[in-house]
């Protein structure tokens, strides 16, 4: 057998034993809070890499910063703010200097992490509106607030109408959306691909936050704009898992 089918039968292998351990996990989690059967709470463990979230969102996002190529920690460490709160970041990227909160929908505060932006932010000075920034990461480490993708619309993009409806809605329902995130810096933090070390970064001065080269030339994407896909990682359905297949998706099965 070849080493890519060795390594194709591994991650099948892998991703069936996170299956079985979401499935568990959430069973779990149902029975204690008494809510199984009821499948709209968000915040349900997902496993992902042999690693338990606390959400599937977090997993999603574990999964979307592979498809980047971008190493992550989840809950490396909890730190004291210095307004004396304890506070558990969910992801840091130590090659890129950035930190990422992941908030759902139903989970807006984020005092904590604006907090730990202001803590991270350098305080070099700028002239003339430009910072001239000697840090190991410009700027300071960065501290992002990352949501749930923001859908795919293929009703929005003009290259798709001589497609069918059909088509069209079976599109939408497999893209995974896009990367939606705020700074809890003051500017707005762009993502793009750096052309000299190849790294994916998200950054809001005008150099890679990996080699510190300028991103003369690189695509920078804004918060929900096209360019980097979302992966969704939904884990394992438990029993009492709502059927939520469409009339539509019954018909092109």
């Amino acid at each position: 057998m070849s080493i890519q089918g060795d390594a194709g039968i591994r991650c099948m292998v892998e991703a069936l034993a996170d299956e079985q351990e979401t499935a568990r996990l959430r069973g779990e989690h149902l029975k204690g809070s008494g809510l199984a059967g009821d499948m709209t709470v968000e915040a349900l463990p997902t496993v992902y890499r042999g690693t338990t979230f606390r959400s599937a969102l977090e997993a999603s996002w574990a999964a979307t910063l592979d498809s980047l190529g971008i190493t992550w920690e989840y809950e490396p460490e909890t730190v004291t703010l210095p307004s004396g709160a304890k506070y558990l970041p969910d992801f840091r990227l130590p090659d890129i200097g950035v930190w990422l909160e992941v908030k759902g929908p139903g989970v807006p505060r984020v005092e904590k992490a604006i907090e730990f932006g202001q803590v991270l932010a350098c305080d070099c000075p700028s002239i003339r509106g430009i910072t001239r920034c000697s840090c190991r990461w410009p700027g300071g480490e960065l501290v992002l607030i990352g949501h749930p993708p923001v859908p795919f619309s293929p009703w929005a993009d003009e290259s798709y109408d001589h497609w069918p409806s059909r088509s069209r809605l079976r599109l939408a329902r497999r893209h995974g959306g896009h990367l939606k995130w705020t700074s809890t810096r003051k500017r707005r933090a762009w993502l793009a691909r750096c052309p000299d070390c190849q790294h994916a970064t998200w950054f809001d001065l005008g150099c890679c936050r990996a080699c510190r080269g300028p991103l003369v030339g690189a695509h920078g994407v804004h918060s929900g704009a096209e360019g980097f896909e979302f992966i969704r990682i939904s884990g394992a359905a438990v029993p009492g898992d709502h059927d939520t297949t469409s009339t539509e998706e019954a018909a092109d099965a």
